[in-house]
C-alpha cells in the first residue's frame, strides 16, 4: 500500500513548534528578568506585560499544535504498518490514545516515538527501543516542563480556595514558571530536531 505523504503536515507542525519554542523563550527570559530586577525593586511593568502577551501566545501555540501532532503520529505509525514491518510493539491507534490516559502518558508515547524513530531508520526488532538522543530530549524536557508547571498550578489552585493557602515563596512559583517555559522551549527545540530525520519529514517507504 502507498505510504501517507506527510511531508506538508510535517512543515505545519515544524512552524507551530518553532512559535511554542520562541514564545515560550522569550516569556520565561523575561519573566527571569522581571525577577531579578523585582528583588533590586527596579522591577518593570513593561516587561512583566509583554511576557505575560509571550506566554499566552506560547499557549494558543501550543493548543493550535496538539491535533496536527496527534494526526502525524497517527498517520506516521500507520505508515509502519502499511510497509509491513513486523515486530511493531505500538499500533497507531493505541499511541494516540496512550496521550489521553494518566500515568501511562508519561511513558507509552515516548517509547512509541523512539520506536517509530528506529524501525523508521532501518533498524530490526531488537533495536525498537535503542536510545534516540533527540526523542529522548523532547520527552525529558516535556515531562520537565509539565512536572513544574503542574506544582505552579496546584498551588494557585489552593491558594484559591478560602481558608486555604500555600506558603510557597513568591518567588519560588516564580522560579518554577520560569523553569517550566524554558523546558518547553527545549521540549519544542529538540522536538524540531527530530524533523531533521525522514521519520519526521516523510515516511513514504519503499
Amino acid at each position: 500500500m502507498k505510504a501517507d505523504n506527510l511531508r506538508g503536515l510535517a512543515t505545519l507542525i515544524k512552524i507551530l513548534a518553532w512559535g511554542v519554542f520562541a514564545l515560550a523563550l522569550t516569556s520565561g527570559v523575561l519573566q527571569a528578568i522581571w525577577l531579578a530586577t523585582y528583588s533590586q525593586m527596579v522591577e518593570s511593568a513593561i516587561v512583566l506585560v509583554i511576557a505575560g502577551l509571550a506566554s499566552v501566545g506560547y499557549v494558543v501555540a501550543y493548543l493550535l499544535s496538539v491535533i496536527p501532532v496527534l494526526i502525524w503520529i497517527y498517520l506516521a505509525h500507520g505508515n509502519l504498518e502499511r510497509a509491513g514491518i513486523g515486530g511493531l510493539r505500538y499500533n497507531k491507534a493505541w499511541v494516540v490514545i496512550s496521550y489521553f490516559i494518566p500515568f501511562v502518558n508519561w511513558v507509552i508515547p515516548f517509547r512509541a516515538m523512539r520506536e517509530l524513530a528506529n524501525r523508521s531508520a532501518g533498524e530490526p526488532e531488537e533495536l525498537a527501543e535503542s536510545s534516540v538522543e533527540e526523542v529522548g530530549n523532547w520527552w525529558a524536557c516535556f515531562l520537565g516542563a509539565v512536572f513544574f508547571g503542574t506544582i505552579v498550578s496546584i498551588s494557585a489552585s489552593i491558594d484559591a480556595i478560602p481558608g486555604f493557602f500555600v506558603t510557597t515563596p513568591f518567588w519560588a512559583n516564580q522560579i518554577l514558571t520560569i523553569l517550566s517555559l524554558v523546558l518547553m522551549a527545549g521540549s519544542a527545540w529538540f522536538f524540531n530536531s527530530c524533523g531533521q530525520h525522514d521519520y519526521c519529514r516523510s515516511t513514504e517507504w519503499r
